[in-house]
């Protein structure tokens, strides 16, 4: 009965004109919107629409929420939903945003203020809680993939590799073989990774990538959304595996020509 009556609010949400100034706002904040397909933008602007509607928006450190915040970080987060099968995270329950890097608040203090670790972030996941941003990162890479990083992205494909109960670096995938594949490829390029940084060389991946599989997978999905075709260049049997598991690719999108570059 519950999905009954959520299925007509997000009917009837989705029967509203879209709002102008949210076209705006994606124009102007988030640079994928410009590269992606017609139909493509219609489905990022949909659920866009329920992720704002649905989720629990919270400022911290003072910070003001407002709709450009709220469609902004909706709209990246719907990039890594454009082509799976998803229940608009349901599992995130709220996303809080401060307005810069932070200190990770608590569990134990239901993610207020008064007690906060010493780790500072752009960004955290929680297993089945909120996913924590700092905006000013947010804005900056949003509006630059050139840059190769999206706190966005990365927070929400952790919360997609949460979905399964495991914290390794694998999303739900279809099948056992599915499974078996996705092993194969990603330990591999991994460990790779993880053996340049023992040898202090330049990587392609960053370095927290190199702390887990779980690290290394949001890592990845950044760069499959950012550097699609540097991506593709350095490390093709992941960027496969990627593109297989979203079923978008991203290297067909209409970039500029100096995105097109894949590094030599």
């Amino acid at each position: 009965m519950f999905g009954f009556f959520q299925n007509r609010r997000r009917q009837k949400l989705l029967a509203e004109p879209f709002p102008e100034w949210w076209e705006a706002i994606l124009r102007r904040n988030v640079a994928h919107y410009s590269v992606l397909s017609d139909g493509e933008r219609a489905t990022l602007r949909d659920t866009a629409r329920i992720l704002i509607a649905e989720k629990s928006w919270e400022g911290r450190g003072g910070l003001h929420i407002t709709d450009e915040i709220k469609i902004t970080i909706a709209a990246v987060a719907s990039l890594v939903l454009l082509g799976i099968e998803h229940d608009y995270f349901s599992r995130v329950d709220a996303i809080l945003v401060y307005p810069d890097s932070f200190q990770t608040p608590n569990i134990e203090d239901d993610w207020e203020d008064d007690f906060i670790s010493e780790t500072v972030a752009e960004g955290q996941a929680v297993y089945r809680g909120p996913v924590i941003l700092g905006w000013r990162h947010v804005l900056d890479e949003s509006r630059d993939p050139a840059c190769g990083h999206n706190v966005v992205i990365h927070e929400f494909a952790h919360q997609l590799d949460f979905l399964d109960g495991a914290i390794d670096g694998t999303p739900p995938l279809a099948t056992p073989a599915d499974e078996a594949n996705w092993a194969t490829v990603m330990t591999a390029a991994f460990r790779h990774h993880q053996e340049q940084l023992k040898r202090r060389g330049e990587t392609f991946f960053s370095e927290q990538a190199g702390d887990n599989e779980t690290e290394f997978f949001a890592d990845a999905s950044e760069s499959f959304y950012c550097h699609p075709h540097d991506l593709d260049e350095v490390a093709p049997a992941v960027y496969e595996l990627l593109k297989g598991y979203y079923r978008v690719d991203p290297r067909a999108w209409a970039w500029p020509a100096e995105s097109n570059v894949p590094l030599g």
